[in-house]
């Protein structure tokens, strides 16, 4: 079943759908797409967290800086947050 939606999004949205979307090598319908199956679809019993790590990894804007998450908390703490 290939059923359509419209919906109406702000140019802003819209724009960030966009970006995702050329990120992750997709269409904006593609991302959309996966959007909306990655939140309805239940979890129930997933056990693959390598691929699930992956997909958070790729989540991380390449060219990014790794910073130890040690070294984030105590700054944080530093200065009183």
């Amino acid at each position: 079943m290939d059923d359509k939606v419209t919906i109406d999004l702000d140019r802003e949205i819209f724009d960030e759908l966009t970006r995702r979307a050329e990120f992750h090598g997709h269409s904006v319908d593609e991302e959309v797409a996966t959007i909306v199956r990655e939140t309805v679809l239940p979890l129930h019993g997933e056990t693959d967290w390598v691929a699930r790590a992956r997909k958070i990894r790729e989540m991380t804007p390449l060219g990014s800086i790794p910073v130890s998450s040690t070294r984030l908390i105590r700054a944080s703490r530093d200065f009183d947050h």
